[in-house]
Formats: C-alpha cells, structure tokens, sequence
C-alpha cells in the first residue's frame, strides 16, 4: 500500500519560490542590454570584472618588481665589475707613471754629466703658499741664487733667491708678487713680462692687442730677462681682457695642478759651457 506525503505549507513555498526565481532568471537571459549582453551576463561581469582586473594588477606589479630585482641586481654586480677594474687601471696607471718618472726624470737627474741637481720642497708659507718654498739642499750642495727650478714634467716653477743657508735655500716661486718672467705666447710670439701675484694666476700686462691671442695658448719663456733660460714651458692662457690698444691676458702656470714635491735646479749656464 502507497502512502502519498501530503505537501506542507513550508514545501509548498519553498517550491513557489524556487519557480519564481526560475522564471526569472529564464527571462533576464532573454533581455538584451543595450551592449547586446543579456541582463544575467552583466549582473556576474559587474561581479567577476573587479577581481579580474585586481588580479592582472597584481600580476603585472609583481612581473615589474622581479624584473626591476633581476635588473638592478644585474647592474649592481656589473658596477662593482666595473669599479673593480678601474681601481686596478688607476693602480696599473700608477705604476707606469712611477716607472717612467724613475726611468726617466730622476735618472738623469742623477747623471753627473746633465746639468741638474734633484730637491725637495721642505716648507711652504701657508700665509702666502703662491710666494715661496724652500728645499732641502743648500750652498753646501752648490745651490746658488738665481738658480731656475722646474718640475718632472721640465715645466717652469721659479729660482732660488736669498736666504741660501748650507743644507737649504728659498725658492721665489713665479706666481709671487715679486718679480717676473720673460716669457712669450708660443703660438704669435707675443711677447711681454709675465708677473704673479701670490695667487694661482700670473698676469701678461700692456701687449699689444694687434696680435690674436687664444683661450689655451701655450706661454713659454723667452731669456729676454736674463735670469729664466728660453724655451721652458710655463703655462697656458686662461683670460683675455682687451683695453684700448692694448690686452691683458691672465696665464696659468703648468706647475699649478702638479705636486712640486720633487723638483730640478738647472745650474747656471756658465758651468755647463766649462765642461
């Protein structure tokens, strides 16, 4: 024997329900939306669309970031690489230096038949550091006044002058105020009188403006003061001021930028023409 459940009210609305919603959603996919979508595609694109667009965010920002990682980490060992070797080439460039200096400079220097003596700078007046030095070899050493000092590189950087003791002696340098230097633009032959003044620049007053002078010109000297040989390089040009008829041109000395640690004294020309 067969026993029919009997709906209760609750299945009956449950099942009304159920028909409804049914309908529904049988009827919203039926209507087209004005972006040809039926209405139940649009409701779950509203839905779907921001966690889709939060996801490629994502996966677009953590691409970059491991691209930027991989990118500096490449650059980072690439600059250390790099700093590397140009600390070995400074050091590799310091050595050659080193060797052309002894090789060259110096060891003639210690050649009795050329006519230099190698000195040291000692002291130099903080007060004034453009005016003076002095080095360590005196009369004792034949250190003479008027004596002509050049660097390593042959370059003119100034001449004993009193006092001049057994085992040192003064050096007036050529920027000092005092004094001056027979020199001439190398490239017009230019000439003047080329004077410091305690500062790094030395000034050519009173030239003639007729000839062309040039931001670099090289200056050397001329002999024409008696005291300086020619032909000694002494700087280059660095400012030019044109006055009536005349120019004044501001020249920086070669010396300048070098270390005037180790130096040479050209002996007088008298005693070379002895031997």
């Amino acid at each position: 024997m067969l026993f029919k459940r009997e709906a209760t009210p609750e299945r009956k609305s449950f099942i009304l329900i159920f028909l409804l919603f049914l309908n529904l959603f049988l009827m919203s996919i039926n209507i087209i939306l004005k972006n040809e979508k039926s209405l139940i595609e649009n409701i779950i694109g509203s839905v779907v669309t921001p966690f889709q667009v939060g996801f490629q965010k994502t996966v677009d920002f953590l691409s970059y970031e491991i691209k930027h990682y991989i990118f500096l980490k490449n650059m980072f060992h690439q600059y250390h690489d790099l700093k590397k070797k140009h600390k070995d080439l400074k050091y590799q460039n310091y050595e050659l230096r080193k060797q052309l200096a002894e090789s060259g400079f110096r060891s003639r220097l210690k050649n009795e038949n050329l006519n230099f003596i190698g000195v040291e700078v000692i002291s130099i007046d903080n007060s004034i550091p453009f005016s003076s030095v002095f080095i360590n070899r005196g009369s004792s050493q034949g250190i003479q006044k008027n004596m002509v000092l050049i660097n390593e590189d042959g370059e003119l950087v100034g001449r004993v002058e009193d006092p001049i003791t057994l085992f040192s002696a003064k050096v007036r340098l050529i920027t000092s105020s005092i004094g001056g230097v027979g020199a001439y633009i190398e490239k017009n032959k230019l000439e003047g009188f080329l004077t410091g003044s305690n500062q790094k620049i030395c000034i050519f007053k009173y030239l003639m403006e007729n000839a062309p002078v040039e931001i670099g010109d090289k200056v050397i000297t001329s002999g024409t003061d008696e005291i300086f040989p020619p032909y000694l390089p002494v700087g280059k040009v660095v400012k030019i001021e044109k006055e009536y008829l005349t120019q004044k041109i501001w020249v920086k000395p070669y010396f300048i930028d070098k270390s005037i640690k180790q130096l040479a004294i050209i002996k007088n020309p008298a005693e070379s023409s002895e031997k």
